[in-house]
Formats: structure tokens, C-alpha cells, sequence
């Protein structure tokens, strides 16, 4: 590494450690290995141009990138994330352990929409409601058998 290189490569490292320091809540750590990655990747860069030595052009290069793809990475992890069941399917699995229950219990096989419609939970837009009963009835699970009505085969 060229005198100019270490330099510049010290410069950025201590910067990145400085800001993620200063912003630990949602920032990335950084790293030794992200130093000794910064270097091979100098020292690569170097290499594509036939050189034995690391010039700071180089180093600058190796920057941009780590830079562009930190910052992707940081966009990424500020997007949502979901974690567990999408809304339709965790109705799904509540309207299923309901009517599972009831015809265990005896009760019929025989559901209203109105009364699935309130076990689906508050807050369950329609839209959510009409998917997750899209969703029992595809495989038959859940059919239309009169106006407002459903019945259930296990």
C-alpha cells in the first residue's frame, strides 16, 4: 500500500467506526474484517491494473462501492420487515382452529359469514376476510352452500 493509500483507507475506516458510534441504534456495526476487506479489495483493484502497488485512486474506488452498497443495505434494513404469517393466512389458521373445535364439540358443519366474519377478529379488513376465505375454499376446505353460508369439511 502506497503511503497516500494507507492513509485514505485509515482516514475511512475511523470515520465509518466514528458515525456508526454515534448512530448504534439502526446503523450496521463496523468491523476489523471490514478494514481487512477494504484493503484486499484496494489491493485487488490494484491488481486489475497491473500494479504491485495500491494507489489512493484505488482505494477511492473501493470506497464508492463499499459505499453504495452500505447505503442499499441501510435503505434495506429501514424498509419492514414481515415476520410470522401474512394477515390472510393467520386468519386462515384462527377461522380454521374455530371451526375445528365446534364440530369436535358437535356442533354443525354449518357457518354464517357473519359469525366467521366476527371470528376473524377486530380490526380484519374486508379484504383480509374475503382473501382468507378465497384461501379455505381453493382447496375445498370451505364451500358456499346458500346465501351467506358456509360449510366446513375437515
Amino acid at each position: 500500500l502506497s503511503q497516500g493509500a494507507r492513509q485514505r483507507i485509515k482516514e475511512f475506516y475511523l470515520k465509518r467506526r466514528e458515525s456508526a458510534e454515534q448512530q448504534s441504534g439502526g446503523s450496521l456495526p463496523v468491523t476489523p474484517r471490514q478494514l481487512e476487506a477494504l484493503i484486499r479489495l484496494s489491493e485487488a483493484r490494484a491488481r486489475a491494473e497491473l500494479r504491485r502497488v495500491v494507489l489512493r485512486s484505488d482505494v477511492e474506488d473501493v470506497i464508492e462501492i463499499v459505499q453504495s452498497g452500505s447505503d442499499f443495505q441501510e435503505q434495506f434494513l429501514q424498509t419492514a420487515v414481515r415476520k410470522g404469517k401474512s394477515k390472510p393466512n393467520a386468519i386462515v389458521d384462527r377461522l380454521m382452529q374455530y371451526m375445528e373445535r365446534r364440530v369436535r364439540g358437535g356442533g354443525g358443519r354449518e357457518f354464517r359469514e357473519s359469525e366467521l366474519r366476527e371470528r376473524a377478529g377486530p380490526g380484519v379488513s374486508q379484504q383480509d376476510f374475503d382473501k382468507a376465505l378465497q384461501r379455505l375454499n381453493d382447496p375445498g376446505t370451505l364451500t358456499v352452500s346458500g346465501s351467506g353460508t358456509y360449510m366446513f369439511n375437515p
